[in-house]
């Protein structure tokens, strides 16, 4: 942590920038890096590939974070040290990659997810920590550096929803006490949990009876969804309104690992993946390229629907069977 501050007071202008279809821990660790840069006397801005999903826009309600599909004016972008929190592939920053040097020498990488190399460079990995909010919290104390209420509520609703409502394995004592000195700042928890789990629109409803209908289970212990763009855009939602769904799978017992197969176009396939306590899934998906924690993880499949879910099933059984 102390190196990671250290790298970056050595900058004096910043991009920050996360995944593409920002997450509430993604949007919450920007906002609260910015927030600390900016106490700090740097010039820093938010660009993400995408702009935030409606549903998040709680996270940013003011409206900080830009995207790539709205700038104008790209040489805002230039000669910045970018930084990429809550996530380590760079395919997954879409455009913002032409912008990263060959060297990686205007890149940082600040991330939680399971399985990166560390160098304290570029890359600096806390695979302990249940958010990357958190990670931005401690870094936030180590500069002395106290939040505004909106940061804290964008902070604490990026660890709500990244530990599921501190549900998730790597939540830890650290956790709850970031939370509870988060919410000295006037969080209301009732309507941070409100706004990030309830207040779907009907036809979220629909469509999980769609999916449904047409659940599959393996071996009586592995589940899947498989969904396809025409019936998403049917109901009039985004795949944005997905999110969550796939950890229902994992509710009974018996199932062990739960996969959402999502058709995004004619030849790609998104593959969600969660599974319970000591399962780990994280091989199925590293083959395409994928990632993220051992119970919770994705990747996406150039392949249509159903190939995607033929080749990538017998994947998900194999990481069961090595339990």
């Amino acid at each position: 942590m102390e190196l990671l501050l250290q790298r970056l007071m050595e900058e004096e202008k910043f991009l920050l920038t996360t995944h593409r279809t920002p997450d509430p821990d993604g949007l919450g660790a920007e906002l609260g890096l910015l927030h600390l840069l900016k106490c700090k006397g740097k010039d820093a801005i938010i660009m993400n590939s995408e702009p935030v999903p409606v549903k998040m826009r709680f996270v940013d309600p003011e409206n900080l974070a830009a995207d790539m599909k709205s700038l104008k004016d790209k040489s805002v972008i230039e000669g910045r040290l970018i930084v990429v929190v809550d996530n380590s592939d760079l395919k997954r920053i879409d455009d913002l990659q032409a912008y990263v040097r060959e060297d990686k020498s205007n890149l940082v990488i600040i991330d939680h997810h399971d399985g990166m190399l560390a160098d304290n460079r570029i890359m600096f990995a806390f695979p302990s920590t249940g958010s990357s909010c958190e990670v931005v919290f401690e870094l936030m104390s180590l500069a002395g550096v106290e939040p505004t209420e909106s940061v804290a509520r964008s902070l604490y609703a990026g660890i709500v929803a990244d530990t599921g409502n501190f549900r998730y394995r790597k939540t830890d004592s650290r956790t709850h006490e970031i939370a509870a000195k988060l919410m000295r700042f006037g969080i209301n928890p009732a309507d941070v949990a409100e706004k990030l789990f309830e207040n779907s629109p009907l036809a979220r409803l629909l469509l999980k009876k769609k999916l449904y209908a047409g659940m599959v289970i393996e071996q009586g212990r592995l589940a899947y969804f498989k969904i396809r763009k025409s019936d998403i855009i049917e109901l009039g939602l985004s795949l944005d309104d997905l999110d969550g769904v796939v950890n229902e799978l994992i509710e009974s017992d018996d199932i062990q690992a739960g996969i959402l197969f999502t058709e995004r176009e004619a030849q790609q396939t998104k593959v969600s993946v969660r599974s319970r306590g000591s399962i780990n899934m994280l091989a199925s998906v590293e083959k395409y390229g994928g990632g993220g924690h051992k119970n919770a993880c994705g990747a996406t499949i150039p392949m249509d629907l159903e190939t995607a879910i033929a080749d990538f099933i017998p994947e998900a059984l194999r990481c069961l069977d090595s339990v």
